[in-house]
């Protein structure tokens, strides 16, 4: 039903919006938009990072608009050149409707009318290929099918983190034929590069973390387990100081999870990272990482710092979700209790550690140059002409 009414929705619009098409497209017009969902429409992942680059490298070059939720959140970021726009409103279809080029992480592919002439490029929102997507083509039935392929035909243009996500994401899950630039994610240049610096100095100015203390990110991904998942964040950082060094637990939650009531984490202390507006940021900062099937691991993985899957909800996870690459091939320890987890932190080979997720990076086929920003804006600039 849920995909019925998305796909009446779109054509409903396609209706309503027709006298915009009126209006020219513009080739020095440019539109961005974020996480996709209700809320969640943000200045934010790969289409940020692209826009930062152009802003940095080609100033003035363009006319910049951002679909948000709350355009006032960003009345510090605006600028000659950048423009913020009420998510759904019609001024920002307006500007969707005559943007030359459309740079999204997902939102609006799925059901927005787009124009023959307009160029749309999706970032995508998540490295590697991990966690089996709901909407899968060879899962779907003809009416899901339908509205991959309304998506597919939106789509000009598709970024890649590596082979086994052009294959089994782009060509096998959206089953999207067109153009793929495997060149990775414009959000992991900087995590690539290993130009981390900057960012974790604003992560521990937010936060007043001193220079000499150490960083754990706890971030699970979205899910429902039948059981509550609790990490002791006490008992961790007990493990964690074993040797006198100070550290802190930054927990962020997944932005569906309903602040972490099914997955969270105890203990005195704990700093609430869910509201930080960058997640790159945070993982630019982190020392170690604790999450459980979220691709945040591909991202983190080019920092080759330590990294744990928390997974205590494992058997129940591969019966409801499952993967694209088996768990037991991802180079990070797994634990499916707090025990286990301390373990594994305390027997932590770092050499052997580097040399697994090298390996991975080559199964997985990487396609991260550290160079996306650059490389997707050389696209726009072509097709800008």
């Amino acid at each position: 039903m849920k995909d019925f009414l998305k796909i009446v929705y779109s054509y409903a619009l396609m209706v309503f919006l027709f006298p915009l098409r009126l209006f020219p497209v513009k080739k020095d017009r440019l539109v961005f938009a974020g996480l996709t969902g209700g809320d969640a429409y943000e200045y934010s992942c790969n289409p940020k990072y692209i826009c930062e680059h152009i802003r940095r490298e080609y100033p003035g070059r363009f006319a910049l608009y951002w679909v948000v939720a709350d355009p006032k959140r960003y009345q510090g970021k605006e600028g000659a050149d950048i423009t913020f726009l009420k998510h759904y409103s019609l001024r920002s279809f307006y500007y969707l409707m005559t943007a030359k080029v459309i740079v999204t992480s997902g939102s609006y592919a799925p059901w927005f009318p787009f124009r023959k002439q307009q160029y749309l490029i999706n970032t995508w929102h998540g490295g590697g290929a991990y966690k089996r997507l709901k909407d899968n083509y060879e899962d779907a039935n003809r009416l899901q099918r339908k509205k991959l392929a309304f998506c597919a035909e939106n789509i000009s243009l598709f970024l890649s983190t590596c082979k086994r996500a052009t294959d089994y994401l782009f060509r096998g899950a959206f089953h999207y034929q067109g153009e793929i630039l495997e060149c990775g994610m414009p959000r992991n240049d900087s995590l690539v590069t290993g130009d981390t610096e900057g960012p974790a100095a604003r992560v521990r100015a937010y936060y007043g973390i001193p220079q000499e203390d150490k960083l754990v990110l706890y971030a699970p991904t979205y899910r429902t387990p039948s059981q509550r998942i609790v990490l002791d964040g006490d008992a961790l950082l007990k493990t964690l100081e074993r040797d006198g060094t100070k550290w802190h637990i930054l927990f962020r939650a997944h932005r569906y999870q309903n602040g972490g009531a099914s997955i969270c984490v105890t203990g005195s202390g704990i700093l609430q990272a869910g509201d930080y507006p960058d997640m790159q940021e945070l993982l630019c900062a982190s020392d170690m990482m604790i999450t459980d099937y979220s691709s945040a691991v591909w991202d983190y993985s080019f920092l080759y710092r330590p990294c744990f899957l928390f997974v205590p909800d494992l058997k129940e996870y591969l019966e409801k979700t499952g993967f694209y690459t088996d768990i037991h091939q991802w180079p990070f320890a797994r634990a499916k209790n707090q025990k286990e987890l301390e373990s594994e932190i305390i027997n932590y080979d770092a050499e052997a550690a580097r040399e697994d997720i090298r390996r991975h990076h080559r199964e997985m086929g990487s396609c991260e140059s550290g160079h996306a920003c650059e490389c997707v804006t050389e696209r726009i600039l072509e097709v800008c002409k």
